[in-house]
C-alpha cells in the first residue's frame, strides 16, 4: 500500500475520520491481532482491514506493521493510540453526562486518590459534595500515584489526588497543591514494640515489614530513609498498596509498616494500630489535584476543589 506522508489539515481529516476507526486501532494495539480486534468491535475481518487502510490513507501514515508477535504499532500508530484512548474516553464522558441529564441526574465524576487523601479532608469534601449533588455519580479508585496517573492520561479518571510522577505526558498534566503528607511507622495495637521508647530506624532492620510496591513514591522515600540509616532494604517484607491488607497483617503479627500519618491517626483512634517513636529522615512531597489540560471543565470537580480548600488539614 502506498502511503502519502503529508498529514491532511484538520477540516479535511474531520470529514474522513470515524470513531469506530479509533476503536479499531485501540483494539489492535491491545490484542495484536486484526481478526480479534474486528471481533471486539463487531465487524468482519475484511471490513476491519478496509477501515484500517482508509484510516492510514486519510492520515498519510503507516500505523501498524506485521511482526512475529502480530500487529505492532509504528511510532505514528502509538501516538494515534494515545489520542484515541482520550477521544473515546471523552465521548464516553459526554454520553454519560447526556444520559444523566436525560434521567434527571447530575453528571459523573471519576476520582483517583492515594491512601493519605482518602483518610484526610478529601473524603469529607466528597461527602459534602454528595449532599449538595445527590444525583451526581461518583466513582473512587484508591491506589498509588504511579498507577493512577496513567488512568488520568487515558481519560479514565477526571482527577487524581496524589503527586506527580515521571510520565511521557507530564506536560499535559496540571498539578494543584493541597498539602503535605507526613509518614509514620506503625505496628499492631498489641505489638510489644509499641511500649519501647528507645527505638531507632536501624534497630528495626530485623523486623518484618509491610511496604508499598517498589514503583510507588512512598516506597522510594522509605528506601532513601533506609540508605540514610545505612540499612539494606529488609529482606523480610510483604509488598502491598492495600491499607486493608496491611492493617489485617499488623493485627495478626508483629510486623511493622509505613503509612501516611493521617491514616495512622485514624487507625490509632480505632484501637487497631500504634505509632512507633521513630522518624524517617525523608518525607513525601506535598500531594494535590492532578488534572488534564485538555479535558473540558467539570463543574462538580470545581465545586469539590472549593470544598477541599475549606476543610482543615489533618492534625497530629
Amino acid at each position: 500500500m502506498v502511503i502519502d506522508s503529508q498529514v491532511p489539515p484538520l477540516f479535511s481529516l474531520l470529514g474522513r475520520l470515524r470513531l469506530r476507526q479509533l476503536a479499531l486501532v485501540v483494539a489492535i494495539d491491545e490484542l495484536n491481532s486484526l481478526r480479534k480486534a474486528a471481533d471486539r468491535i463487531g465487524v468482519s475481518q475484511p471490513a476491519a482491514t478496509k477501515m484500517l487502510s482508509e484510516l492510514e490513507q486519510a492520515l498519510g501514515l503507516l500505523l501498524f506493521e506485521r511482526g512475529r508477535r502480530g500487529m505492532i504499532a509504528t511510532v505514528y500508530g502509538a501516538a494515534l493510540i494515545d489520542h484515541a484512548h482520550l477521544i473515546i474516553s471523552d465521548v464516553d464522558a459526554m454520553r454519560e453526562e447526556l444520559a444523566g441529564l436525560a434521567a434527571g441526574a447530575s453528571g459523573r465524576l471519576s476520582i483517583g486518590m492515594i491512601t493519605a487523601a482518602a483518610a484526610g479532608p478529601l473524603s469529607i469534601a466528597i461527602a459534602r459534595l454528595k449532599d449538595r449533588r445527590p444525583r451526581l455519580d461518583i466513582t473512587i479508585t484508591v491506589d498509588t500515584s504511579d498507577v493512577l496517573i496513567p488512568l488520568l492520561e487515558q481519560g479514565r479518571l477526571d482527577v487524581v489526588f496524589g503527586r506527580p510522577v515521571s510520565s511521557d505526558h507530564a506536560q499535559d498534566i496540571v498539578f494543584t497543591q493541597i498539602g503535605p503528607e507526613r509518614l509514620s511507622i506503625v505496628c499492631g495495637a498489641q505489638n510489644p514494640l509499641r511500649l519501647r521508647q528507645d527505638l531507632a530506624l536501624s534497630s528495626l532492620a530485623g523486623a518484618a515489614w509491610i511496604l508499598q510496591p517498589r514503583s510507588s513514591p512512598l516506597r522510594q522515600v522509605v528506601e532513601a530513609s533506609f540508605r540514610d540509616a545505612r540499612m539494606e532494604t529488609p529482606a523480610n517484607l510483604v509488598e502491598t498498596a492495600s491499607i486493608l491488607t496491611a492493617t489485617t497483617l499488623l493485627q495478626h503479627s508483629d510486623m511493622i509498616a509505613v503509612v501516611p500519618h493521617s491514616v495512622a491517626l485514624h487507625y490509632v483512634a480505632s484501637g487497631m494500630m500504634a505509632i512507633l517513636p521513630v522518624l524517617l529522615t525523608r518525607q513525601l512531597d506535598p500531594y494535590g489535584a492532578l488534572t488534564r489540560k485538555t479535558r473540558a471543565a467539570i463543574p462538580a470537580l470545581a465545586e469539590l476543589m472549593a470544598l477541599i480548600s475549606h476543610e482543615p488539614a489533618s492534625q497530629g
